[in-house]
Parts: structure tokens; sequence; C-alpha cells
């Protein structure tokens, strides 16, 4: 009974472990697939053997940097930006490629990465051999150069020009002598006395008239008139200078040092050199740099005047260290950054280029530049110089602030003819009042305050007589 029992049971106890093991392999098996593949990467062919490669010795960390086993920076971040709209989070396996951008992409090409991430320009050549996305940072060739201070001493005068000047002193001068022959002929007493007090007072209210309200009162209204028409041309000329000089004081600041041709530096990169040699006639005097701080120290000490930089890497640079640098642009440009693929993924470098525009057009990638690429505030002003390179065969270039155009009589023409206009005419009217008086021999009527600060017309001329004193 007991053997009968034994085999009965035997197959009972038997049965129960191997539908549990099978369940628990089924189980791992699932995980395991779950783990490798995200979302739709599998769509793509996705898998722990797609090994993307990212520059080991980028030129500006803020692109791509290691800490410790995780890759950071603008281009990894745009990277899994883009996948994510894919719905494909990954993970993803980054290899460091210590080698050239033109070895590395070589490496794409021959199936040892299925992809690379990094600041990888779009070349022709490479276009060739491996798949581009769209680009996700704008192309360009520009010029970094250090700034120096402008000139400080006698910039005050700049915004106008010499012969401004003279017309607005000469127009200040024949208001003076209208207003003050009508208010003294017309018995003002603050321009009564001795005659160098008389000049003073004229002198003073009408220069003052600039800044400030004047004290002395106005009794004739031709006066009135002549000193309304130069209040108005003096609020023109005021606020025009002010506006000029605050221009060319913020000019000022970004102004470069002059730069030689056999003091320029540039990206290591065989392209980048090449193409400056081959395209921009700068033969062999072009000094190679490898990364952002050395392009610092080489400025510091003086192995360089300039630097070619394509326009993500000078924007970085100069929002980095603007109060030192700023740009000059050129007109030459490039295809910019994008990723790549192998040719058999060039499905997924279209579907990713489409997440690229989508990340563009919800300001995603804006927010990543100014997170990685320019981050400091103080600096988010343009730092680009007015003065484009239009022939790079010049031996220097230098802005000045006289590209800040001064002001010339030209421009105010019109507003000084009107105010001498004016003020002549009433000088003759005013003559031609005291001449009929003198003929007809009417006593001329003299304006007097009295004490509740009314103006009163007397007939009395010898009560307050002007009498000029020596």
């Amino acid at each position: 009974m007991a053997l009968l029992h034994s085999s009965a049971t035997k197959p009972i106890i038997l049965s129960i472990p191997v539908e549990l093991l099978i369940s628990f392999l089924l189980i791992i098996i699932i995980l395991s697939q779950v783990s490798v593949v995200e979302g739709d990467c599998k769509l793509y062919n996705i898998s722990d053997t797609f090994v993307i490669g990212v520059p080991g010795k980028p030129s500006f960390k803020s692109f791509v940097k290691r800490e410790k086993s995780r890759y950071s920076g603008f281009c990894i971040e745009v990277f899994e930006a883009a996948m994510k709209e894919l719905d494909c989070s990954g993970p993803f396996t980054y290899k460091e490629f210590d080698g050239t951008y033109n070895e590395l992409v070589a490496k794409v090409a021959n199936k040892t990465y299925s992809a690379a991430v990094g600041d990888i320009t779009i070349l022709a050549e490479r276009w060739e051999i491996v798949a581009f996305t769209a680009p996700f940072t704008e192309s360009g060739l520009t010029l970094v150069v250090p700034v120096r201070p402008g000139p400080k001493a006698g910039i005050f005068l700049k915004p106008f020009t010499r012969g401004m000047w003279l017309a607005t002193a000469a127009v200040l001068v024949y208001t003076m002598f209208i207003v003050w022959f009508v208010e003294r002929q017309s018995k003002n007493e603050e321009f009564c006395g001795p005659f160098s007090n008389q000049l003073g007072n004229a002198l003073w209210f009408t220069f003052s008239s600039l800044f400030l309200a004047h004290r002395e009162r106005i009794q004739s209204n031709y006066a009135r008139i002549v000193v309304v028409v130069w209040l108005f041309l003096a609020l023109i000329l005021t606020q025009s200078y002010t506006a000029n000089l605050t221009s060319m004081l913020t000019l000022s600041k970004l102004r470069p040092k002059i730069w030689s041709r056999e003091k320029v530096g540039c990206d290591e990169n065989a392209f980048m050199k090449k193409y400056i040699q081959g395209e921009l006639n700068f033969s062999n005097e072009i000094i190679p740099i490898k990364d952002e701080d050395e392009y610092l120290a080489r400025f510091k000490n003086g192995s360089i005047s300039a630097a070619f930089l394509e326009n993500p890497y000078a924007k970085t640079f100069v929002n980095r260290y603007c109060r030192n640098f700023t740009l000059i642009p050129t007109k030459y440009s490039f295809g910019g950054f994008g990723f790549i693929f192998q040719k058999q993924y060039s499905p997924l470098a279209a579907d990713v280029s489409k997440a690229i525009l989508q990340l563009s057009q919800l300001g995603e990638l804006k927010r990543l530049e100014k997170k990685w690429l320019t981050p400091y505030n103080e600096c988010s002003q343009s730092q680009t110089t007015t003065e484009d390179i239009d022939s790079l065969g010049l031996e220097h270039s230098e802005t000045r602030t006289d590209d800040v155009d001064s002001l010339d009589l030209l421009s105010f023409r019109g507003l000084f003819l009107f105010s001498v206009a004016t003020s002549s005419v009433c000088f003759l009217l005013f003559l031609g009042h005291l001449l009929k008086d003198y003929i007809y021999g009417s006593p001329q009527p003299v304006a007097d305050v009295n004490e509740n600060n009314e103006i009163v017309l007397t007939k009395d001329t010898a009560v307050t007589d002007c009498v000029v004193q020596y």
C-alpha cells in the first residue's frame, strides 16, 4: 500500500514544480524584453546592440560631457527629448569615442556604432556615408574678438558734428539778443541796469531754458513767441543728443581690438582648418585649438588675436565671457549640428528630424539652449558688433564709435530755419512798433506787475525808465 501510494502521488508532486517553472521562465522573458525595449523603440529595431557614439573630446563641454557613468549636455538632452517625442525613451547605450569627428562619422558608417550624438557638423561629404537628421542648431561662421574700452574723453561731443554745435550756439546767441532787446525796450527790470547784468541775465535766461524753468518774467508777447519756438527747438536737440550719446556709450563697450591675420585660431577639426585656409585664403596662418579653455588661455597670452568659431560655439563662449569678447558675423555658413545614424536607420533619422522640428515649435530647443549654451543672465544682451566682415583680405578690422553717425546740421536744418525766421519776424514787428511810436509820438505802454501778480499797463514812461549803465 505504501508503494502504491507512493507511486500514485509521485506524478502529482512532480507536476506542480514544472508548471511553476514554466510560468516563471515566461515572466522572466517578458520582463527582459520590456527592460530592453520600451515604448515604440521596437519599431526601429533598437535593442541592446544599438550603441550610440559620443565625442570623447568635445570642443565645448556644454554640448557633451560625462559625469561619472552618465552623459549630459545640450546635444544629449536634445536627442533624448526627440526620442521621447517618438515614445522611445531608452535606456540608450552611450560609448565614448576619443578620436576626431571625421573618425566618429566613419565608425557609424562602418557599423561600429549604430548612431552618434554630439556637436557633429552636417557636411556634404559626411552626408554621403551616413544618415543625418535635421540640424538642431543654427549654422554660420563667426569671428570672436577681444573687446577694449572705447575712448571716454570727449565722447560727450560726438553726438553732434562741429557744424551742428556751431549752429546751435549761433541760434542760442541770436535768440538771446532778440529776447534781451525786446524785453529791455519793454522796460523789463530783469533786463535793465548795468550792461554786464543785462548780458548775464539774457544769457542765463536763454541757456537755462534748456534744463530748467526760469524765474525771469517775460512781458512782451513778441519775446514770448521767440522763447516758445526756442524751447521747442531745445527739446528736440536735448532728446536727440541723449539718444545718440546713449548709443555711442553702448557701442563703445563692444569695441573690438585690432586683430591680425597672423594670430587667428580655429577649432582643431580638420574640416574647419581646411575650410578657412581654402575658402578664406588664410594659407597656413591658422592656429588649431582643442577646447574652450585653450581659447581663453591663448587670448590671454596673446597667441591669438581672434578666433573663427561656428555660431553655437561662439554664442556659448561670448555668453560666458561677455565682458571681454564680442562677435563679428560673417557671411559663411555650414549645415549646423545634427545627429547621425547608419544608412539602414534612415527612417529613424527622418522621424527624429520631425521630432526636432516639433521641439523647436514648442520652444523646447530654446529652453535647452538657454539652459546649456547661454545660462548667464548678465550676458543675455546681444554681444554682436554692427560691423560685418565684407572682406577677409584686410589686415585687421575694427568697430569704432564712429559707427554711430553724429547728427549733422542737415538733419535739423528745418528747425533751425524756423527758429531763426520766427525770431527775425518778431524782431522786425517789434521794430516797426517802436518806429510807429517814435513817428507819431505816442507813449509806449510799459508793463508792470502789481501786488496780485497781475500785469498792468501804464503810459508813464518815466516810472520804470531802463537806462544802460556801463
